[in-house]
């Protein structure tokens, strides 16, 4: 196949003087100024529409040689400002997302590499709440290839306010029933075991490229020694996915067995950075309050850091974890 050539379609460009032009990519918010000849400009002219490099170089031969003509396409390739490849993209599904991950990659090939990886991949989501929901969600729209979800709990009203899928229609239904039925074109396996340390874990563990943890009964702490435990048998990547208190979100950290700090360095770090802790507690919390949009911008982050993850794109959320504060939006990064 013909090698073909384009302007990249998040390329800005602006003339700042006749011989002057300023590049600016939209992905990486990057500005460039260049001098530019009057080659540069006919090129830039011609591929705001695909041209195969052979077209191309026959339209502008009679101007310019040949090997002026490949060097200027090599720069333009060079700064990002053009792309060359070998195979389109199909405008289906996830058309628009490749186009995403086209501007993080050196060639359509690494980009439809990259694609593939997400679907070839095998997630896990433990508990599917006002976490869990909008996860399985999210890794449906990527387009994970299998995704396994597990939660004992029954649809009730007290969950419509911060969960997807659900309505009063499902009361009573098992929640993983649910939202397999509602996202029927997804790959979706159900379990309704509950995160303890007397359940086997193994079927729903085994085979999966990525864990989720939004189990949070009898505690986060509690589940994610569970599933870290299953990790690391297994040496597969987890997150402890994001949680929420009132106006407060965290976006968890991802734990990669014998690369990362560890989950029991996170609980300790936690510890350590108590300022009440060696007070005495008189009354704990028993409940709080929540909200659908807070549980929503949580996960879908934490779900961007999965993306991340599977695509080894963007710096991964290693060794660190956030807060923050819906209420002003501040955001407050820690290292442990």
């Amino acid at each position: 196949m013909k090698s073909r050539l384009k302007l990249k379609d998040s390329s800005y460009i602006l003339r700042d003087t006749e011989d002057n032009y300023i590049f600016i990519s939209t992905a990486t918010r990057r500005i460039k100024k260049f001098q530019v000849d009057s080659l540069v400009k006919d090129v830039i002219a011609s591929l705001d529409s695909e041209q195969t490099e052979q077209d191309l170089t026959e339209r502008l031969s009679s101007k310019y040689s040949s090997q002026d003509i490949n060097a200027c396409l090599n720069a333009l390739e060079k700064e990002g400002i053009i792309r060359r490849y070998e195979s389109d993209l199909e405008k289906g599904r996830h058309y628009k997302q490749l186009l995403f991950l086209d501007e993080l990659t050196d060639s359509r090939e690494e980009t439809l590499e990259l694609q593939k990886r997400i679907e070839n991949s095998k997630v896990a989501v433990f508990g599917v709440g006002g976490i869990g929901t909008w996860i399985v969600n999210g890794l449906y729209q990527i387009g994970a290839g299998e995704i396994r979800i597990t939660d004992p709990d029954v649809v009730d009203d007290s969950n419509f306010n911060r969960q997807l899928f659900f309505d009063s229609g499902d009361v009573g239904k098992y929640k993983v029933d649910v939202v397999k039925e509602k996202l029927k074109d997804a790959n979706i396996k159900t379990f309704t075991k509950r995160v303890d340390a007397n359940q086997n874990l193994e079927e729903i563990v085994s085979g999966c490229n990525f864990l989720v943890n939004c189990a949070d009964s009898p505690s986060v702490v509690e589940t994610t020694k569970i599933i870290d435990g299953y990790a690391n048998q297994h040496g597969v990547a987890y997150c402890v996915a994001g949680g929420y208190n009132l106006h407060l979100g965290m976006v968890g950290p991802i734990i990669i067995p014998g690369v990362t700090k560890t989950f029991d360095d996170f609980i300790e770090y936690q510890k350590r950075m108590d300022p009440l802790k060696d007070l005495e507690k008189i009354r704990d919390i028993r409940q709080t309050g929540n909200l659908g949009p807070i549980a929503g911008a949580v996960a879908n982050i934490q779900t961007m850091e999965i993306f991340k993850y599977l695509t080894r794109k963007g710096r991964i959320n290693l060794n660190r974890f956030a807060e923050i504060d819906f209420m002003d939006l501040g955001i407050e990064w820690r290292d442990f």
